[in-house]
């Protein structure tokens, strides 16, 4: 995050007008699940602008699950980016499309080289002083625009505003199908709890920065089952398996707290499970922002990361931190126990 701060925007002084037969735009959205997500705003607000132009999503692996069923996505064009010579063979891919418009919203690593070689008329992205270069542009590059008032969000949007200034919509889009929503439904019943008394329980993040102690989390798992009658389905994430299996052995068992144990699933599976349950509790991680594509309620905790820049600001976000100064991004939080209880009756108190 501290690296995106240091950016600054294009903005060309392009119109609409002046940007005619816009037919194909392609957009660079690398990155880990809550980047893909938080810049799938970008692709709505472009479909908006442009309805009959193609969009194809530029992505890693991890970018082609997100989007695989995004209604404003045309096509999607798979990167890997593990080596020099897929990175040569990315730069070629991206080229021979001739796009009309290409928006970078990753800025690092091998993208702006990509931008520059993509052979596209028009070019929008993010830029640092040293590569102005790629955009062909001289001194038009804006203050920086991620404040403390924005979310990554709209700072991301911010970068369409020479196309149209309108108010977008920063929702993330996250398309499921019928079929999968009636799968999960169903798995969910068959556990044989109301599925109106359920909610998800994300307990992994890639960041250790951002897990809470598995003893403050169970004091809160048993103060929600006590008081209000809810049952956690425990996320199995890929690779933190572990975590499920220590918390539900060594504090939900022994203390008779029911639980649901969900298996290993799959993103629009994990996605459907949020959908359908009633909130989740997780920490500052990519579940966060694919429950942000929902209308349900989301509590975070926040034990690292400022949740300023991250906030979607509506009633159905609960941010649970302690304080954090104004001038640092990361600063480790000690969450106290009767923070985590308020907070939760607080969402309870809005459901």
């Amino acid at each position: 995050m501290q690296s995106i701060s240091n950016e600054k925007m294009i903005l060309k002084k392009y119109t609409k007008n002046e940007m005619t037969n816009i037919n194909k735009i392609g957009i660079i959205m690398w990155g880990l699940l809550g980047d893909v997500l938080l810049r799938t705003p970008v692709i709505k607000s472009l479909k908006e602008i442009y309805p009959n132009a193609k969009i194809s999503a530029i992505v890693d692996p991890i970018g082609k699950l997100v989007l695989e069923h995004n209604v404003y996505v045309d096509d999607i064009i798979l990167i890997e980016r593990n080596n020099n010579l897929n990175k040569i063979k990315g730069i070629l891919n991206i080229r021979k499309e001739n796009f009309d418009l290409i928006v970078n919203l990753y800025n690092g690593g091998s993208s702006p080289l990509m931008v520059f070689f993509s052979n596209a008329r028009y070019k929008l992205g993010f830029c640092q002083q040293k590569k102005k270069f790629i955009y062909n542009i001289k001194n038009d590059c804006t203050k920086d625009r991620l404040k403390k008032e924005q979310t990554l969000s709209s700072y991301m949007i911010s970068i369409i505003e020479p196309l149209n200034k309108k108010q977008f919509s920063l929702k993330p889009i996250f398309t499921i199908s019928d079929y999968t929503l009636k799968k999960t439904k169903k798995y969910l019943q068959s556990f044989k709890y109301d599925i109106n008394k359920i909610y998800t329980l994300n307990l992994g993040s890639g960041d250790q920065d951002k897990m809470l102690e598995n003893k403050k989390y169970f004091q809160l798992i048993k103060h929600i089952y006590t008081k209000h009658n809810f049952i956690p389905a425990i996320i199995s994430n890929p690779g933190q398996e572990y975590l499920q299996e220590i918390f539900i052995e060594d504090f939900l068992k022994p203390n008779q707290v029911p639980y649901i144990k969900l298996n290993n699933l799959a993103l629009d599976e994990v996605g459907s499970i949020i959908k359908y349950t009633k909130f989740i509790i997780t920490p500052d991680t990519g579940l966060m922002h694919l429950a942000m594509a929902f209308d349900n309620f989301i509590y975070t905790i926040f034990t690292y990361t400022h949740p300023i820049f991250v906030d979607p600001k509506n009633n159905n976000f609960i941010a649970v931190y302690e304080h954090f100064d104004e001038n640092k991004l990361y600063q480790h939080q000690n969450i106290l126990q009767d923070t985590l209880i308020d907070k939760i009756n607080l969402l309870f108190s809005k459901l």
